[in-house]
């Protein structure tokens, strides 16, 4: 009978979650674990589990394959670890913990020689090359340039015949989870967030109405969308994404972007740090609700900490009020009115920072979706107007165009280092 029970667990993940893990999955997350394919896709909306469902079936895999290594890769350290933070909690609340010979941060190895290993994917995939891989978890594969999938990942499956997971919430259409999801030769799952037991149509209904039609059919309805009016697609941010965000430091220098918002909009800060031809996005944060006296407060009170070089302040509507406030609290500000002409410039420097690469972003949504939202027409005279979608907050895409702009002011060179 305990020949049994160990047979059903060695065969079946579900069992496995059930009787090791002490895991009920959900009816959907008992399809996924039992998907043999070698190459499986699941486009999902928020909060479905698959990173504990990708846990359960990475532990499962590393325990009955015997000297095997397994990845999980993501943009940024930072997400790999979210993902790799559920295997070590089933470990460690389990009896699995025995089984463990070495186990670190970013690493575990087991004592029948397999290992589970978390990596970031970098922006060219130089972290995981070398590796021979049996199992590769990428989470949150839209965000990850396709090449290092292409011609990093894929390549350490080749000769292991290995199996590949690919788990993300759906961008654009320009990139291979969309080929691949409508792709014959994959396994493929749509799981908008409806699926999940724990998340009412009522919570559902409601993020509908807050956020917009069409960031909610991306978010929760798990439905790609076309990318192709945003002023910041998703093939401009992807290549960005670094781990960069970080405590403050006193001997750093640091420029910042404020843009105060109003009633309906977020008042948001963005810090970014200027080392050498490369700015690094360190810090942000973005409130609902705040008079802007208040938020320029908390701003004098971070400068004082950490000595800000420079912060440009977006004054429109509020005029030299906001200005004069903050320079009268210590802050060393620059106002500037956002005309259109203004949003031009200040856009089109954010812009070409992304486009040569001089310029990390952390893989954060909030700030992501506040970029990519921003959408653009040309004027009859060849100029752009700006607007964002229905739903949606540019407010921390402004504070961080000022931020560069405000290291473009202290340098006095035009665009950021002359270009």
């Amino acid at each position: 009978m305990e020949k049994e029970k160990l047979r059903v667990m060695r065969d079946d993940p579900v069992m496995f979650s059930k009787l090791v893990l002490k895991f009920n999955p959900f009816d959907y997350q008992e399809k996924l674990l039992r998907d043999d394919s070698d190459r499986l896709i699941a486009i999902s909306g928020r909060q479905i589990g698959k990173s504990t469902c990708s846990a359960i079936k990475l532990i499962h895999f590393a325990i009955t394959h015997p000297k095997t290594t397994s990845i999980i890769v993501s943009a940024t350290l930072r997400q790999s670890m979210e993902t790799f933070s559920k295997v070590l909690d089933f470990i460690n609340s389990s009896i699995l913990k025995d089984s463990v010979k070495r186990m670190t941060k970013t690493h575990i190895l087991f004592k029948n020689r397999s290992r589970i290993i978390c990596l970031p994917s970098g922006r060219y995939g130089s972290t995981l090359r070398g590796l021979t891989v049996s199992f590769a978890l990428i989470d949150e594969a839209s965000f990850i340039h396709e090449e290092v999938i292409t011609q990093a990942i894929l390549p350490m499956l080749a000769t292991t015949h290995g199996k590949i997971w690919m788990l993300t919430t759906p961008y654009d259409k320009d990139h291979i989870t969309y080929r691949c999801f409508n792709s014959q030769n994959w396994s493929v799952y749509h799981l908008p967030s409806s699926v999940s037991p724990l998340i009412k149509k009522e919570f559902l209904d409601e993020q509908r109405q807050l956020i917009g039609e069409e960031r909610f059919r991306l978010e929760y309805l798990a439905e790609f969308v076309d990318d192709v009016n945003s002023y910041f697609p998703m093939t401009l941010l992807r290549p960005c994404f670094e781990d960069c965000l970080e405590d403050l430091k006193s001997d750093k220098e640091y420029f910042a972007g404020y843009d105060p918002g109003s009633k309906e909009s977020f008042a948001a800060i963005v810090v970014v740090e200027r080392l050498k031809d490369h700015i690094y996005t360190r810090y942000f944060r973005a409130a609902k609700n705040i008079p802007y006296s208040q938020f320029t407060v908390e701003i004098s009170d971070l400068h004082k900490k950490f000595g800000l070089v420079n912060l440009a302040i977006d004054m429109t509507g509020l005029g030299n009020p906001i200005v004069e406030h903050a320079k009268e609290i210590g802050l060393p500000v620059t106002g500037f009115n956002l005309t259109q002409r203004f949003k031009e410039e200040l856009l089109s420097n954010l812009r070409i920072l992304f486009e040569q690469k001089k310029i990390s972003l952390p893989q954060n949504l909030q700030l992501i979706n506040s970029l990519n939202c921003i959408e653009y027409q040309r004027t009859r005279t060849g100029g752009y107007q700006f607007s964002h979608r229905i739903g949606t907050s540019d407010d921390l895409a402004y504070a961080l165009a000022l931020a560069c702009w405000a290291v473009k002011e202290y340098s006095g060179k035009g665009i950021l280092m002359g270009i």
